[in-house]
């Protein structure tokens, strides 16, 4: 008997020490990424009131691993820059090369998207899964239909959502062409109604996403995901929604 317990004794040991040894290991292999998925720069976007540097320091402050910017890519934008279309796209990166430079300080992943209207009304569309390439490739992306611009991302790789789609001055629009949709908005100064946005959304069997919309210091932390898998660019980050297992900040 006291052999066997003795036998016993050493079991428990031996899957105590496996245990131990498979958890530590497993904790290695997870990583938390809170991503603000919605953010503008004042280099870029008129509406914007903190400059690119800043709006990076508040997310980090907020507690963001990661930031992606989608300064408003539209005529009134783009349009004002001087120069040929390839000069424009140039100064509408300007923004984001500034915030790349702020994360690059402060431990901050910062990833290039874009916020973009298209023909046939003011409503607003999140482009997640590009890069430099496709903005010059595209200079004139906000004169597209939703068919055109719908393509042109699938085509690329890329996601193409509707941002606050029931936001009191838009309207939902076609969700065949669609990849996704914003549906929790943060911002503090418009009327979202998300939880129409998310009803709409679940209707459709559509990706989500949230953002905090961040224009001024006081949006910092009001939206955006959390991945448990890290992120290097935005084709990668794309390449996660499509799994759907980020999880939603939404703020009360």
């Amino acid at each position: 008997m006291a052999v066997l317990a003795q036998i016993m004794q050493i079991e428990y040991y031996i899957y105590i020490s496996l245990k131990s040894i498979l958890y530590s290991g497993y904790k290695k292999e997870v990583h938390i990424l809170k991503i603000e998925m919605h953010a503008h720069t004042s280099e870029v976007s008129p509406c914007a009131k903190v400059p690119a540097d800043g709006m990076v320091k508040a997310c980090a402050e907020a507690g963001y691993q990661g930031v992606v910017v989608t300064d408003h890519f539209n005529d009134y934008v783009l349009e004002s820059f001087p120069g040929s279309a390839r000069d424009r796209v140039t100064r509408y990166l300007e923004g984001f090369q500034r915030a790349q430079e702020a994360g690059a300080k402060l431990g901050i992943q910062v990833i290039l998207g874009m916020e973009s209207c298209i023909a046939g009304g003011p409503e607003d569309f999140l482009v997640y899964g590009i890069d430099k390439d496709f903005l010059y490739q595209n200079p004139r992306f906000y004169q597209y239909t939703q068919e055109q611009a719908y393509q042109t991302c699938r085509e690329y790789g890329a996601l193409f959502f509707q941002a606050h789609p029931c936001r009191s001055y838009c309207k939902p629009r076609d969700p065949h062409l669609l990849d996704g949709v914003e549906i929790y908005n943060g911002n503090p100064r418009h009327e979202n109604n998300n939880r129409r946005a998310k009803k709409w959304a679940e209707k459709y069997h559509l990706m989500v996403s949230s953002g905090s919309d961040f224009h001024q210091l006081e949006d910092a932390g009001l939206g955006g995901i959390i991945l448990s898998t890290n992120v290097q660019n935005s084709r990668e980050l794309a390449a996660v929604l499509k799994q759907g297992t980020a999880e939603l900040i939404q703020t009360p």
